[in-house]
C-alpha cells in the first residue's frame, strides 16, 4: 500500500506499508519531513519506530532534504536507503551529474511545483547536499550518518518489503531508481517521469543528465513492467490500464 503525503515541498513524498513496517520515500524538506511523521502517526496509527526505511530515488536536494531531520525522529534501527553511486558521493570519490535543460525544461516544473510550498519549513532542506550545479555539485555534506545508510542493487527487495523491487531508471540522474510493485502494478518513479497536467498521461523529464539515457530507460520499462498506477516526483500519482507507460509523452 502506498500513502500519498500531503504537498509538503518542490517534490512529492510517499509512504510504503510493508508487511513489517514503513518505507517514507523522498522527503526532500524539513516540511516534507514533518508531514510524514504527521500521516504515519494520524492517518496510520503508527509511531516513527515502525519506520524501517528513509528512501531516496536520487541524490537531489528537493529529495533528500528532509532525510537527516526524518532519520533523528525514528527508531535506532531506521535504515536510509540509497542508489549505489550515492557511497560515492558521501565519500568523495564521484560528483553529482550536472543536467541538462536548466533553461527550457526546469522553470515550469519548478513554478507548478512550488504550489506544494504550504510553509516555510516546506522550502528548507537540512543541508546544500544534492544540488547539481557545477560550482556546489562537490556539495556532499549530509545530515545523517553514512553508517546508517545501505546501498543496494537493481533488483534488490528490501527487507520486509516483500513485492517491491528495485530498478535502476537512470537518465534524469545517473543514479536515480524507481521502487516496483509487482502484485499492485504500483510504480514510484522519481524524477523518471513527471505529471504536471491532469490529462491523463505523465511526461518524460527534460531537465535530465542524459537524453539518450533517459529514453532508453523509459522503453526497457515498456517492455519489463506494466504499472497500473504511478506515483511521480513532481505532480499527481494518476492510475491507467497495464499500456500507460505506452502513453508517456517523450521528447
Amino acid at each position: 500500500m502506498v500513502y500519498t503525503v500531503p504537498p509538503c515541498g518542490f517534490a512529492r513524498c510517499y509512504v510504503i506499508a510493508g508487511p513489517h513496517g514503513l518505507m517514507v520515500v523522498d522527503p526532500g524538506s524539513r516540511g516534507a519531513a514533518r508531514a510524514a511523521a504527521r500521516l504515519i502517526r494520524r492517518e496510520l496509527g503508527m509511531t516513527l519506530t515502525a519506520v524501517r526505511y528513509v528512501a531516496a530515488t536520487h541524490f537531489h536536494i528537493d529529495h533528500i532534504g528532509g532525510m537527516g531531520p526524518l532519520l533523528a525522529a525514528c527508531g535506532p534501527e531506521t535504515r536510509l536507503l540509497f542508489p549505489p553511486p550515492v557511497h560515492d558521493y558521501l565519500t568523495g570519490r564521484r560528483r553529482l551529474n550536472c543536467l541538462n535543460g536548466w533553461l527550457s525544461a526546469l522553470p515550469p516544473v519548478t513554478l507548478a511545483a512550488a504550489r506544494g510550498l504550504c510553509r516555510l519549513e516546506d522550502a528548507l532542506p537540512a543541508t546544500l547536499a544534492g544540488i547539481p550545479l557545477p560550482f556546489l555539485h562537490r556539495w556532499t555534506e549530509s545530515s545523517f550518518p553514512v553508517e546508517r545508510c545501505d546501498f543496494p542493487g537493481a533488483g534488490a527487495i528490501p527487507p520486509g518489503f516483500a513485492g517491491w523491487e528495485i530498478l535502476a531508471t537512470p537518465g534524469h540522474t545517473e543514479d536515480s531508481i524507481s521502487f516496483y510493485s509487482r502484485e499492485t502494478a504500483a510504480l514510484i518513479c522519481g524524477d523518471l517521469i513527471l505529471h504536471m497536467k491532469q490529462d491523463g498521461r505523465g511526461s518524460l523529464n527534460a531537465f535530465c543528465w542524459n537524453r539518450d539515457v533517459i529514453l532508453d530507460t523509459l522503453a526497457r520499462l515498456r517492455r519489463a513492467i506494466a504499472p497500473r498506477i504511478v506515483y511521480p516526483g513532481h505532480g499527481e500519482p494518476w492510475a491507467g490500464g497495464e499500456g500507460m507507460l505506452d502513453n508517456i509523452k517523450a521528447f
